[in-house]
């Protein structure tokens, strides 16, 4: 335990530099500059050619929850996470400090993990902050309701890409960043939005799912019929069960791989 909270501090004291705060204030940001610029320029036109019917306040209002979902919880930790979490194992071989690690008692299970929270915690705190100053400036009806879904899908959705993204990060260290974007776009964005049995065990179905539990959805905004496409009406508990048992299995075999798997510091030319 004390291992595992040196190397937390450790990587706490590497991301205050200011190279890491001016990262960790683009992903806080984006959020918040897409959606003043939605409020600013989308909806006076679309209220200029709409009547303010209750319908229309309440469609505006789903379209920002909607948008900032995409941009919070998703994007921007996807975004977070990528910056984090992917490239721990080429870093360390870049560094030449992976041998030392590996023969430290627990040492590469510490090092893991220890990144891994600090990950989780530099992409939740942006994106938190991020969706805590673009609902004020949204057009949502409910703002608490949006703010607690969201702040809490984006909390769950660090702890779900970071796991993700460590064990491409393992499996794949010398292009880390190439396979999480590959990965990303073609399984959790492309086949995600399929409705088939393979979308089910994407990250980003599971926080759809939970995302239609937490918020109110009218039916005259969104059909049923469209939502059970997009989304499970399973119960929340198990929504959860899900994310965790994901999170759970992309940590287990990044853990694995980086014990029985032989690394090398040295360059390609040089084997």
């Amino acid at each position: 335990m004390n291992s595992l909270l040196a190397v937390a501090i450790f990587e706490f004291k590497r991301i205050m530099t200011p190279g890491r705060a001016f990262w960790w204030l683009v992903v806080a940001a984006f959020p918040v500059v897409i959606t003043l610029l939605m409020s600013t320029y989308l909806i006076p036109e679309r209220r200029a050619s709409v009547p303010q019917q209750p319908e229309s306040i309440q469609e505006i209002g789903m379209m920002f929850t909607f948008a900032l979902y995409v941009l919070g919880p998703s994007l921007s930790c996807m975004l977070g996470v990528l910056l984090t979490s992917a490239p721990i194992v080429a870093t360390e071989l870049e560094q030449h400090s992976w041998v030392y690690l590996a023969t430290r008692p627990n040492g590469l299970f510490h090092l893991l993990m220890g990144k891994y929270l600090v990950a989780v915690v530099w992409t939740a705190s942006a994106a938190i902050l991020g969706i805590a100053l673009a609902i004020p400036i949204s057009q949502i009806h409910y703002k608490w309701e949006a703010l607690f879904a969201l702040t809490g899908l984006a909390v769950l959705s660090s702890f779900a890409y970071a796991a993700l993204y460590l064990m491409i990060g393992t499996l794949f260290h010398a292009k880390a960043m190439v396979f999480c974007v590959a990965y990303t776009a073609a399984v959790e964005l492309f086949l995600g939005m399929f409705p088939a049995v393979v979308n089910r065990m994407t990250i980003q179905f599971r926080l759809r799912s939970l995302l239609f539990r937490w918020i109110t959805v009218d039916d005259n905004t969104i059909p049923a019929n469209v939502i059970d496409l997009i989304a499970s009406n399973e119960t929340m508990l198990l929504q959860l069960v899900w994310l965790a048992a994901l999170t759970a299995v992309f940590l287990s075999v990044a853990l694995v791989t980086v014990q029985v798997r032989e690394f090398t510091t040295a360059a390609e030319s040089e084997l």
